[in-house]
C-alpha cells in the first residue's frame, strides 16, 4: 500500500483508529470505525460494568467477523472491563477478576479479536512486590484456563494515581519477567498515562529518552497498541483525564515523533478521546483527531516515501 488510505487521508506510519461503542450491536461497530475513517478499532465486548453477562452467539460473532472483513478494519483490540483487579488479594474480588479475564480472553477469540488490553491492577495496600506477583499469578491462571488461544493479553502502563501498578515500564517489564509467557503477553502503551506518571516526550530529546526507555526494558516488540490521548493536566501530575489531541498539555507537537518513527510502524493507535456532546454525530471529534494525528506526518516530498505497514494482527 502507498501513502494514502483508503479514504484519502495521509497515511499514518501506524494504523490509526478509536474506541468505539457497542451499544448499536457489536456487530455494527466496524462500520461505526470506517464512517469515521478509522483503520483499527477498540471495544468492550460487553457490558464492562457487570461481571456477568451472555456469551455472544455464535451468529453475532460472524456478523461481527464479516463486518470487520468488509470494512477493511486492520486490527481489533478488546479493553477488558474496569472492574478486573488483578492485584487485589482480597476476596472474592481476586477470583471474580481472574474469572473475569478468562471471559474477556474467551470473547476476544470467539470474535477474531487479536489482543484484551488490561490495566494490571492495584496492589491496595499490600506492597508493590506483592501486587506484582498477585498480578502475575493472575494472568498466568488466565493464561493457562486459555492455552491454546491465539489472543496475546496486552498490559496497559498506568498514570500512577493511588497504588496502581505499572506506571512505569520497569514496573511492567517486573510483570513480564513474573509472567514469563511472552507468547501471549505484550503492551499497550498510553500517552496520556505516561504524560502524567513523568515521562515528557514533547521534544525530539524527550522521544528519543522515552523510546530509549521502552526499548532497555520491555522491548519495542512487545507494544502492540498505542492508546493516543492528549492530557488534561500537567507532567508528572498523576492525574488521568485524556484530552483530544493538540488541545492538552501533550500538544500536536507532541504526537508529530510518534506519528513519523518507522520503530513503532507495527503498532496500532487508538484514540480514546473525548467524543462529542451532540449525540447524532457522538463521534465528530474523533474524525478530527484522527485528521490531526494524519496530518503530522511528513508528505511523502519531505523524505523517503514510507510504505504504510502491512497488518500482522489481524487473523
Amino acid at each position: 500500500m502507498s501513502l494514502w488510505g483508503a479514504h484519502g487521508f495521509p497515511g499514518a506510519v501506524m494504523w490509526l483508529g478509536a474506541h468505539i461503542g457497542i451499544s448499536g450491536g457489536i456487530e455494527n461497530s466496524p462500520g461505526t470505525a470506517r464512517s469515521i475513517g478509522a483503520d483499527v478499532m477498540q471495544i468492550f465486548s460487553k457490558n464492562q460494568r457487570q461481571w456477568r453477562v451472555p456469551e455472544i452467539p455464535p451468529e453475532t460473532a460472524q456478523a461481527f467477523r464479516s463486518a470487520v472483513q468488509q470494512h477493511s478494519i486492520q486490527v481489533v483490540a478488546i479493553h477488558a472491563a474496569y472492574l478486573i483487579n488483578l492485584g487485589s488479594s482480597e476476596d472474592p474480588l481476586q477470583g471474580k477478576s481472574r474469572a473475569g479475564l478468562v471471559d474477556e480472553l474467551r470473547r476476544a477469540e470467539v470474535l477474531g479479536a487479536p489482543y484484551v488490553i488490561l490495566h494490571p491492577g492495584a496492589h491496595k495496600g499490600a506492597g508493590i512486590d506483592q501486587g506484582l506477583s498477585t498480578i502475575a499469578e493472575g494472568a498466568r491462571f488466565a493464561l493457562d484456563a486459555t492455552e491454546g488461544s491465539p489472543v496475546r493479553l496486552l498490559l496497559e502502563n498506568a498514570a500512577g494515581a493511588g497504588s496502581t501498578m505499572g506506571q512505569s515500564f520497569e514496573e511492567l517489564a517486573r510483570l513480564y519477567q513474573l509472567i514469563d509467557r511472552p507468547d501471549r503477553i505484550g503492551c499497550c502503551v498510553d500517552t496520556c498515562h505516561a504524560f502524567v506518571s513523568g515521562m515528557d516526550f514533547r521534544t525530539e530529546a524527550g522521544y528519543e529518552s522515552f523510546i530509549g526507555r521502552i526499548e532497555s526494558t520491555i522491548g519495542l516488540s512487545t507494544v502492540r497498541c498505542f492508546h493516543l490521548n492528549d492530557a488534561q493536566f500537567e507532567l508528572g501530575s498523576h492525574r488521568d483525564r485524556h484530552a483530544n489531541i493538540g488541545a492538552g498539555h501533550i500538544g500536536k507537537e507532541g504526537f508529530r515523533w510518534l506519528m513519523n518513527d518507522p520503530r513503532m510502524a507495527h503498532a496500532a493507535g487508538i484514540l480514546e478521546t473525548p467524543i462529542s456532546e451532540d449525540p447524532d454525530h457522538p463521534y465528530a471529534a474523533y474524525e478530527t483527531d484522527l485528521e490531526t494525528l494524519r496530518s503530522l506526518v511528513r508528505p511523502p516530498g519531505g523524505g523517503a516515501p514510507r510504505a504504510r505497514p502491512d497488518s500482522t494482527h489481524r487473523r
